[in-house]
């Protein structure tokens, strides 16, 4: 292994995260809903350009009674991905208080914002998101964890982020 990263996962409860964590990492996906609680971690080992990378991803619970918690949980995050549901445009209402909470332990990080269930019809309109890309200067990728839609992608792209800011520190 050269490096080894860990990814938080933040957004509101039943937006798909553990969705897109267990296709990523296991290639499966249930489609019943279990709520996290606290956090759940899996680990991933994957190749980048002939450089051994292994992640650590961690799960966060959305619920907001795990608030206190999950600030402790964003300790050392290499990156992070903030989720929201396409279906629902309340879970991309709060990114501001996400984003601040995550940038206050860790400092600024890669971070990539999934809209996630895009097999199921969009409740959100293209303002509000490009907004939020300019705000954070940050891509939004559309995922659906159900159907396997650039999960695969949007790993890769954090973990190229990744490793350049980590070897653009080692210069």
């Amino acid at each position: 292994m050269d490096y080894l990263f860990k990814l938080v996962f933040l957004g509101e409860g039943a937006v798909g995260k553990t969705s897109l964590v267990g296709r990523y990492v296991y290639d499966s996906f249930e489609g019943d809903y279990l709520a996290t609680i606290g956090t759940d971690i899996h680990v991933k080992m994957v190749n980048v350009d002939d450089t051994v990378v292994k992640l650590v991803i961690w799960d966060i619970a959305g619920q907001d009674n795990f608030a206190q918690l999950r600030r402790a949980y964003y300790m050392n995050a290499s990156g992070a991905f903030f989720v929201f549901d396409t279906t629902r445009p309340e879970t991309i209402e709060r990114v501001d208080e996400w984003l601040n909470a995550l940038f206050t332990v860790t400092g600024k990080i890669p971070l990539v914002l999934l809209e996630n269930k895009v097999d199921l019809e969009t409740a959100i309109e293209e303002k509000l998101k490009d907004a939020v890309k300019k705000k954070h200067s940050v891509p939004i990728i559309s995922t659906s964890a159900k159907e396997d839609t650039n999960v695969e992608e949007a790993f890769k792209e954090m973990t190229r982020d990744i490793l350049d800011k980590s070897r653009d520190k080692n210069v």
